[in-house]
């Protein structure tokens, strides 16, 4: 079986593995072998299955964003002490931190490229008034992308990390995207006008059009890029909704009328989910956040716009929140990014200054950034109630609110960690890139009795605690990361770096499985 794959998928390929037994660790390698015979081999990787939707067994992930953004690319000096006293150096140190965890799976909510932002050689980092050092970036990327191939040299800089690719050569994904893999707070048939970043007037739709087939390509996708959900045993399910791309103008975010964030056929399907799952945690996995104020007048990206009354988008959110209160939804959680600090943010009626209090508390975690510019905390919009139970940004250590610190302010940077018991506890963590906690609350569930239409329920109890020259791009022959995973199927894409034609074959558990045809 092969496959021809045209110049447009630039050495890329993306293999759906199906026939899977659930709960089963896989190992995984490609070969790309080129005209002459000359094979090239990728590393191995591995994966395991996710658990069926009745088995009761613990299921642990990691979730990351906002990756080389203000500049901040592949430092070869960027040092990091971790907690356990070893000395960590080069590139992209989150990932290391990470994979030492050995999370079943990861969760990518976006900015995962920064598209709309060259990575100079060198880049001054200031606490907002002084200059406080020297960012080094070696290899640079001096570019801000609008073709197709830009769009793709993007995803190859940061797949070129030593980190990066063991980490996903181990873990498998679920990609979302935000907006800095196309450009800054883009919406649908916006127009940038005047843009110091582009030359002449540029439609945002182009853009996305270009990064759209490059996230494809470079990502364990195998066609369709859209929003979906997935089963992890008895106690877990997760919802991946798309923020971007069917929202109306972000202009629009403060109207007294409804603005779209996810469009009526998502928001449809996203109640429909919540509803119908058996699952004890219904997490969304929303890559941009419900309660923390972004961007500002008139570009307010998310769904909060710094005004008590509900407008614009958060009348889409005051339709949810309903939603999960009329029908007896229980233990809905929110995880997010997106802001460059990191937060445990808390909805509650009893606080909602919108007035709209039919909707039960809503706790909602924020990570970030992993590797790129530090911010924040930002404002809240308190329509439903929404505060700061735990936050770490510049303000938080004295410096300027919006001081763009560099990945070298450590502290700053961040990831998140959420396992759920066998018995179905939830325990999420704020884990800095040092491997140290930060934060971390303990969640029991609120246990629902289906046997009649009335819900009767377990208090839910909580713990927490705050607890010179230029290097190559990349230096393996073939790239390889799996995603998509579920308890009989995988996706695993593959890219040959000699860009040379070759074909591609796939081993699973050192069976060759299939073979692709990747030409120039």
């Amino acid at each position: 079986d092969s496959t021809d794959v045209n110049a447009n998928t630039d050495f890329t390929h993306t293999f759906l593995v199906d026939g899977l037994s659930s709960r089963t660790k896989y190992s995984y390698q490609v070969q790309c072998i080129v005209a002459d015979g000359t094979a090239l081999d990728s590393m191995e990787g591995s994966f395991t299955t996710a658990p069926g939707g009745d088995d009761e067994v613990e299921v642990s992930f990691v979730w990351a964003a906002d990756l080389a953004g203000q500049g901040y690319g592949r430092n070869p000096n960027f040092s990091v002490t971790n907690a356990n006293g070893e000395t960590v150096t080069g590139g992209y140190i989150v990932f290391d931190t990470m994979e030492a965890l050995s999370p079943d799976f990861a969760l990518f909510q976006g900015d995962l490229i920064y598209a709309d932002g060259a990575i100079p050689a060198a880049i001054n980092y200031t606490n907002g008034t002084e200059v406080l050092g020297t960012w080094v970036n070696n290899p640079s990327k001096d570019f801000v992308a609008v073709t197709l191939d830009e769009f793709r040299a993007n995803w190859k800089y940061n797949h070129g990390d030593d980190k990066m690719q063991s980490f996903l050569a181990k873990t498998p994904i679920f990609v979302q995207w935000d907006d800095h893999e196309v450009t800054n707070n883009w919406y649908p048939t916006e127009v940038l006008v005047n843009s110091p970043l582009y030359e002449g007037n540029v439609s945002a739709d182009e853009l996305y059009n270009r990064s759209l087939q490059a996230l494809i390509e470079f990502n364990p996708i195998e066609s369709e890029f859209t929003y979906r959900s997935q089963r992890f045993g008895k106690h877990l399910e997760i919802f991946f909704p798309d923020f971007r791309s069917y929202r109306d103008p972000n202009p629009d975010n403060s109207n007294p009328t409804l603005t779209d964030m996810m469009g009526p056929e998502q928001v449809a399907w996203l109640k429909d989910g919540l509803k119908s799952s058996s699952a004890t945690w219904k997490i969304i996995s929303a890559h941009d956040p419900l309660g923390v104020v972004t961007g500002s007048e008139g570009d307010y990206d998310s769904f909060g716009n710094e005004d008590p009354a509900i407008l614009g988008r958060e009348l889409e959110l005051q339709e949810l929140l309903a939603f999960i209160n009329d029908n007896g939804i229980e233990n809905v959680v929110s995880l997010t990014s997106d802001v460059h600090f990191t937060a445990h943010v808390n909805l509650s009626p009893d606080r909602a200054e919108g007035g709209f209090t039919d909707f039960k508390p809503l706790d909602e975690f924020v990570i970030g950034p992993i590797h790129a510019g530090s911010f924040g905390p930002n404002y809240m919009d308190t329509s439903f109630g929404a505060q700061y139970e735990y936050e770490m940004g510049p303000l938080s250590l004295g410096y300027e609110r919006w001081a763009n610190l560099a990945p070298e302010v450590n502290e700053l940077q961040s990831f998140g960690h959420a396992s759920v018991s066998e018995t179905g506890e939830l325990h999420v963590k704020l884990i800095g890139i040092d491997g140290s906690v930060m934060y971390e609350k303990l969640m029991t569930p609120i246990i629902v009795d289906n046997s009649d239409s009335s819900s009767s329920t377990v208090a839910s109890d909580s713990t927490e605690s705050t607890g010179s020259l230029e290097l190559p791009i990349t230096t393996s022959d073939v790239f390889i990361q799996s995603g998509e995973v579920s308890d009989s199927s995988i996706n695993i894409m593959a890219r040959c770096n000699n860009e040379a034609g070759s074909t591609m074959k796939l081993w699973l558990d050192g069976a060759e499985m299939d073979s692709t045809d990747v030409n120039a």
